[in-house]
C-alpha cells in the first residue's frame, strides 16, 4: 500500500448496483445498506439502530470476532452497545475493496476486502506512533423485512487470513477525515 485509500469508495458496490436496479424493494434495501454503511463509519450509529425506518425493533447480528469466536447480538440494546464500543474506540473507519453485491427480496449478499484503520490503542505492536490497518476478507448477508428494514446481519470471515499492515501515517484515515469526506454523501432514505 503506497497511497491513501479513497474512503468515499465505501458505497461503490451499492451505488453501482443501484444504477442498474429497478425493483422498488431492492432499491430500498440498497439505499438502506448504503446509508447504514455511511452512518456506521462516521460514528452516527444511533441513526442506524434507533431509526424505525432503517432497523426493526429487535435486530440480530451474527459475526466472528477477531479471535475466531462466533458472537450473536440479540436485540437493539446489544447492537447499540456494540456500536457504542466501536465508536468510543474510534474503530469504525473502513475502506471497502472489490465488493461483489447481489440483492433479492430477502436482503443482500456481499463479499469484499475490508481495511480497518486501527485506532492507536489497537496497534499490533503497541506503538501508538505507528499506523496500521487490518485487512480482512468478509462475506456477509443481511436480511430485511418487506418494508426494507434491517432484520439480521450475518458476517463471515476467516480470522487466520486477516493480516495487519503497517502504513505511513500520511496514508492513515482518521475518524475526523472519514466524517468530513463521508458526511456529505449521507442522504435520507427514499
Amino acid at each position: 500500500m503506497t497511497a491513501k485509500e479513497d474512503i468515499t469508495a465505501l458505497t461503490r458496490g451499492a451505488d453501482l448496483l443501484l444504477d442498474r436496479t429497478e425493483n422498488p424493494l431492492h432499491r430500498r434495501i440498497l439505499e438502506n445498506y448504503r446509508r447504514h454503511a455511511l452512518l456506521e463509519v462516521t460514528g452516527r450509529w444511533r441513526e442506524v439502530v434507533h431509526d424505525p425506518a432503517m432497523t426493526v425493533a429487535h435486530p440480530v447480528y451474527h459475526y466472528i470476532d477477531p479471535d475466531g469466536r462466533g458472537v450473536t447480538l440479540d436485540g437493539q440494546q446489544q447492537v447499540a452497545d456494540f456500536y457504542d464500543r466501536m465508536a468510543r474506540r474510534r474503530a469504525t473507519v473502513v475502506t471497502v475493496h472489490g465488493e461483489e453485491l447481489a440483492v433479492a427480496d430477502w436482503g443482500f449478499a456481499s463479499e469484499a476486502t475490508y481495511h480497518l484503520h486501527l485506532p492507536p490503542e489497537s496497534n499490533p505492536d503497541g506503538d501508538p506512533r505507528r499506523t496500521w490497518i487490518r485487512r480482512q476478507r468478509i462475506a456477509m448477508h443481511w436480511r430485511y423485512d418487506a418494508d426494507a428494514r434491517l432484520l439480521e446481519e450475518h458476517h463471515y470471515e476467516h480470522p487466520d487470513r486477516a493480516e495487519f499492515i503497517q502504513i505511513p501515517s500520511a496514508d492513515f484515515i482518521t475518524h475526523e477525515a472519514a466524517v468530513a469526506a463521508l458526511g456529505p454523501l449521507i442522504r435520507p432514505l427514499p
